[in-house]
């Protein structure tokens, strides 16, 4: 006895049996913004947020909501910034890498650094691998906006 196969339903627009259709392509995530981003952070960060009338000197990121804005210190010399577990400032997004972002001070230099997100990280609205920031410089983990201060 012998089988045969089921005949094959062709697609209309192509002419081509289903297993070889043409994959669509996958198009970036285009997140707007967001620039109220202080509620994306979880509990144990925003404990740690102050408002700027309160803060020491010191090197910071600022995040709002609306017009309210705290301030989180960057305490050690490496900062972690990503939706892990592990992150030292943890954002619960779904378009934030566990890991996607580091801050890292060296002397009087304040760097971030991409840690391979899939999102990307900006400074001042450009992609960036890695590069040095300044008091005022606007940066963006995916959605995530924020803004590196110092207090003087």
């Amino acid at each position: 006895m012998t089988t045969q196969a089921p005949p094959q339903q062709l697609d209309q627009a192509t002419g081509l049996p289903a297993h070889e259709q043409p994959t669509a392509r996958i198009e970036p995530g285009t997140d707007e913004p967001i620039v109220d981003s202080l509620p994306l952070l979880d509990h144990r960060s925003r404990s740690r947020a102050i408002r700027p009338r309160l803060a020491p000197r010191g090197r910071y990121l600022a995040l709002a909501d609306g017009e309210d804005m705290r301030l989180i210190r960057l305490e050690t010399n490496i900062t972690h910034l990503g939706r892990g577990l592990t992150s030292d400032l943890r954002f619960e997004h779904q378009h934030v890498s566990r890991t996607h972002a580091l801050v890292v001070r060296h002397g009087r230099v304040v760097r971030v650094l991409d840690n391979r997100s899939t999102a990307g990280t900006y400074v001042n609205g450009r992609r960036v691998v890695a590069t040095n920031i300044q008091d005022g410089d606007v940066i963006r983990v995916g959605p995530i906006v924020m803004q590196y201060m110092e207090i003087k």
